[in-house]
């Protein structure tokens, strides 16, 4: 069985078509709609899970109202580790220690989805533990395939799963991005990936039903993206793509426009300590609720606990630390998007939050928020005559427009089409559900893109042998799993280079080996060797010296003893048997006391 997934920034879905009924899957009794789960995790400090509306319960039921407490907590000495001249890298300590909110009693996560544009995130600790973002989106894609498989009673192992048109402007981003997707989908006990480009699932729906051909352009505006494309479907030949483009435009953006509309309510445009402008800076971490909480630090604290006696707007002072303190940015923000939402139906929406020394009372008028939005609203209409240029199009050609996604129903950009097209061409498609749809058609048809990539994660391992006889065991690399085969030893810290390859999990008791051939293995194809090794040694065997160090990459494992840093060396290694020595093979010196572990990375 072959299902077709909508991971959102916002909301996601999963559905099954038959060839004849589309089938969606409940995934959040809770919700308003049960077939849409908030795209929302919540994590609590014995690492159990919450996801959609429960974990929105749990963050305002545990979090909201509670005060910050910020303290510096010793995390002891890291070893830093650059490459120096010769076989060995340079080795010192440095002491560090964090500043962290104590009373937390769990971490809320929204919005995953659009940190796949930025190449700087590999992901986030949550308290004890590293948490890589594949396995995080993880998390939410093994709940949609379990609930399907439980709907359906099938283990649903094959998926069409959605992306945007693009996640980045930067090519090698956006192939990165997905290629987190996909190793996401993987763990999540997807064996069968393919991509479906959202948009173009929605034309997919649409064309299932036609009974003559059209040239439409789908509009699909969801909660990080903006997604554009033209196509030619219905008839008994299939959809055929003219145009797309993706624009990094999202309902997030027009909730922050708002946002800064009610800066005034925590300082914007007061004068501080004299004639001096309230800190811009500060007014920067109020537009989203996960850094507001950066301003009750312990310096930005005591700098606004002065603005309350020196600001010409001492209420709007003690506002803002209210609004940093006590972890109410998320209630504001959910209040700030059901402002918007009513706007779609509505002229008028009022907007009322209390909560201590906030008090805000705002009468939102359409007209006010719409000039909020004009600069995405002009941006929209450049986007919508450029994907026309890129199909060689004018606006008559275009029979339907195919509105999905909720911030398509944000009334200035439905009015913005109308002018464009006309109103009769537009078409308003199920903004939550008929992208999974198309997605779920797509499946039906065996459709979808294979990755090229897609062979890296297919193991080039035909044999793996020990000399010292103890047990080597092929293994998949992820975080939070058992490093060897003989100690229950953990891998908490690993990078995205790392995550998902194949593997060899060794045994630990073969860590202090000086056989120059330890161990044997044999690739079907070449492949990108990766040695994990303690970084303990000052000097490394002599085996080890041909491999090219990392030194921005590093592993970490936890034993009985601490946690141990681990450095990353990589050599291309041809097709057939190979042998590499052990941790303590001649050349070696040091204190290495846990055995190396291997990773491969199958070669075009």
């Amino acid at each position: 069985m072959r299902i077709g997934i909508d991971f959102g920034t916002t909301n996601s879905a999963v559905a099954y078509y038959d060839g004849r009924t589309l089938q969606p899957v409940e995934l959040d009794p809770q919700n308003e709609n049960p077939y849409v789960l908030p795209s929302l995790i919540w994590i609590d400090r014995r690492y159990q899970t919450r996801l959609g509306t429960a974990a929105a319960h749990e963050y305002l039921e545990r979090e909201t109202g509670r005060r910050i407490v910020w303290a510096k907590r010793d995390i002891g000495a890291i070893e830093i580790i650059v490459a120096g001249t010769g076989s060995s890298p340079i080795h010192y300590w440095h002491d560090v220690n964090i500043i962290t909110d104590i009373a937390a009693k769990g971490r809320l996560l929204q919005s995953i989805k659009t940190v796949l544009r930025d190449p700087r995130y590999e992901g986030t600790t949550i308290f004890e533990r590293y948490y890589p973002l594949d396995e995080l989106i993880a998390l939410i894609l093994r709940t949609m395939r379990e609930q399907a498989s439980r709907q359906f009673d099938d283990p649903c192992t094959q998926v069409v799963l959605g992306r945007p048109v693009r996640f980045s402007k930067d090519p090698a981003v956006d192939e990165r991005a997905e290629e987190i997707l996909y190793r996401a989908a993987r763990f999540a006990g997807f064996t069968d990936i393919t991509f479906q480009l959202e948009p173009i699932a929605a034309a997919h729906l649409y064309h299932r039903n036609l009974p003559r051909r059209e040239h439409v352009l789908v509009f699909d505006f969801g909660g990080g993206t903006l997604d554009l494309t033209i196509a030619e479907v219905g008839g008994n030949a299939p959809p055929q793509v003219l145009a797309s483009r993706g624009v990094l435009l999202g309902g997030d953006d027009l909730d922050r426009r708002l946002m800064r509309s009610l800066l005034k309510y925590f300082g914007a445009g007061s004068l501080v300590d004299g004639e001096r402008e309230f800190p811009p800076d500060y007014l920067d971490l109020l537009h989203t609720w996960q850094t507001m909480p950066d301003l009750s630090r312990p310096m930005p604290l005591e700098r606004i606990r002065t603005f309350q006696k020196t600001s010409t707007h001492p209420a709007a002072m003690r506002a803002l630390e209210t609004l940093v303190t006590q972890n109410v940015g998320f209630q504001l923000f959910r209040e700030i998007e059901r402002a918007k939402k009513s706007l779609t139906d509505s002229l008028l929406a009022r907007l009322d939050f209390e909560y201590q020394h906030i008090h805000i009372h705002e009468r939102v008028l359409r007209r006010n928020f719409e000039q909020m939005i004009a600069p995405e609203v002009s941006m929209v209409a450049g986007e919508v005559r450029r994907v026309l240029d890129d199909a060689g199009m004018r606006p008559a050609h275009i029979n339907s427009v195919l509105r999905t996604g909720g911030s398509s129903l944000v009334p200035a950009f439905v009015q913005q089409l109308e002018a464009i097209f006309g109103r009769d061409k537009i078409r308003q498609m199920d903004p939550l559900t008929s992208v999974v749809g198309g997605m779920a058609v797509v499946a039906q048809r065996d459709g979808g893109r294979r990755p090229a990539y897609a062979s890296r994660y297919e193991s080039p391992l035909a044999a793996v042998q020990a000399a010292s006889g103890r047990e080597y065991r092929p293994t998949i690399l992820r975080s939070h799993r058992q490093a060897y085969t003989d100690r229950p030893y953990e891998i908490v810290a690993l990078p995205l280079l790392l995550s998902g390859l194949h593997a060899i999990r060794p045994a630990d008791l073969d860590y202090d080996s000086e056989a120059e051939a330890l161990l044997r293995f044999t690739l079907n194809r070449p492949a990108e060797v990766y040695v994990i090794y303690q970084a303990q040694a000052t000097s490394l065997p002599r085996w080890l010296r041909s491999f090219e160090l990392l030194p921005e990459t590093q592993v970490e494992i936890v034993s009985p003893g601490g946690r141990y840093p681990f450095l990353v060396y990589r050599r291309p290694f041809d097709a057939g048997a190979h042998t590499l020595g052990g941790a303590h093979a001649r050349g070696y010196r040091g204190a290495v006391i846990l055995n190396y572990l291997l990773a491969f990375k199958p070669l075009a």
